[in-house]
């Protein structure tokens, strides 16, 4: 499983990374809103990511219409064209289903976001997105079962051979990417509050801290 970290805090995407274990780094506008990155300040961001460890960026556009989607879609990719560690999110509305389709002509990757079903999830493979990026928070919150959703998705995915990885997100304990694992999700991006606890085990803790002692003695 690659793990991300969801934020768009300059402090937060060089702890992350710094621990080994973090992939890439997953971002909206909302998130960079939050943080008080302007579009403008994007590029920037994406140096410094990519300077920090960063395999992998998940940017998104901020048009609604099919056009500016693809053309801001080709200036976000543009920001790392030789290794394109750039990939382009956009939501899965109509609009984003057409931009993913010419996005993908150009061989730009896309993330198809905010997927709630399985036939957005098979529509997605059907026009050649990388990713699909799920809410498992919000499917909750709405009274469904996010882990049944996207073994679901993940089925489907399976039987029809795509090349469509799934991008967990929203995803609000660190105990949950056991269960993500275990139905053969790919991806998932955690913010940082989450992130971090992904570590705790009393147990080791415990274990760690008798070699000390240990070790200390001899």
């Amino acid at each position: 499983m690659r793990i991300y970290v969801d934020s768009a805090e300059r402090d937060a995407i060089r702890a992350a990374l710094a621990t080994g274990w973090v992939w890439g780094v997953t971002t909206n506008p909302t998130l960079l809103r939050r943080a008080g990155v302007r579009a403008a300040g994007v590029p920037g961001l994406v140096r410094d990511a990519l300077a920090a460890g960063a395999r992998e960026l998940h940017l998104q556009t901020y048009a609604d219409d099919a056009a500016g989607m693809v053309a801001e879609g080709r200036e976000l990719a543009a920001l790392d064209p030789v290794l394109r560690r750039v990939v382009v999110k956009i939501p899965a509305t109509a609009a984003g289903y057409v931009a993913a389709r010419q996005l993908g002509e150009r061989r730009v990757r896309v993330t198809l976001t905010a997927v709630y079903t399985v036939r957005q999830a098979i529509l997605a493979a059907a026009v050649g997105a990388a990713y699909i990026a799920v809410y498992l928070g919000r499917v909750r919150d709405g009274g469904g079962d996010p882990l049944a959703l996207v073994g679901a998705m993940q089925q489907a995915i399976a039987a029809a051979g795509a090349d469509l990885a799934i991008l967990a997100a929203s995803v609000r304990e660190g105990a949950e990417i056991e269960s993500l694992a275990a139905l053969g999700v790919a991806t998932v991006t955690l913010p940082p509050v989450v992130l971090h606890t992904l570590l705790d085990s009393p147990a080791t803790a415990a274990a760690a801290a008798t070699f000390l002692d240990d070790a200390r003695a001899i």
